[in-house]
């Protein structure tokens, strides 16, 4: 367990989004963040699945997609190193609400939901400086998302051009399959 301790504190210690933590907070984030590598091409998680953690990007990156019919899937983003994943489930208890895979090899620091209700519940300032880094987090995505919406319906024009290609795309490949 120390090992683990070790060397997630490593990685605590090097990411932009715990910087402002005391070093004793720092610790205490290192005993329940386990790291774990992941090669390129490997799932972290389905879309559906039930969601019984959350993660920090340490090193490397991962890619985010939505599952589609007929086993298709749709790249969303790539994102990197300070970026949490998975906190939604920290609130809704859902299942996952999309498919993540390592795009390199990669490092993520994971956090059990259990272990973050024990830390949240203590009611120190230190889990409350935690939860709001994760709603900064969840917020700027809100934005994020926001702002695609509003390049969707911005221009119906390009947005219905785009539709048109992409059911086209999804014709060419049931042809192409023979259906």
């Amino acid at each position: 367990m120390q090992a683990t301790s070790d060397a997630s504190l490593r990685y605590i210690q090097k990411l932009q989004l715990f910087e402002g933590l005391k070093e004793r907070e720092k610790s205490i984030l290192a005993g329940v963040f386990k790291p774990r590598g992941l090669v390129a091409g490997e799932v972290l998680c389905r879309e559906g699945d039930p969601a019984r953690s959350f993660f920090v990007i340490a090193s490397g990156s991962i890619e985010i997609y939505k599952e589609l019919a007929e086993g298709r899937r749709e790249f969303l983003v790539t994102v990197g190193p300070n970026t949490i994943l998975g906190q939604v489930s920290l609130i809704d208890r859902g299942a996952r609400s999309a498919t993540l895979k390592a795009a390199s090899s990669t490092m993520v620091l994971e956090c059990g939901v259990d272990d973050f209700d024990r830390l949240f519940n203590a009611g120190t300032p230190f889990a409350y400086k935690l939860m709001d880094k994760i709603v900064t987090e969840l917020a700027r995505g809100v934005r994020e998302a926001d702002q695609e919406l509003f390049v969707l319906f911005s221009n119906p024009k390009k947005t219905l051009m785009r539709l048109h290609e992409a059911a086209l795309d999804v014709q060419r490949a049931a042809v192409s399959r023979g259906t």
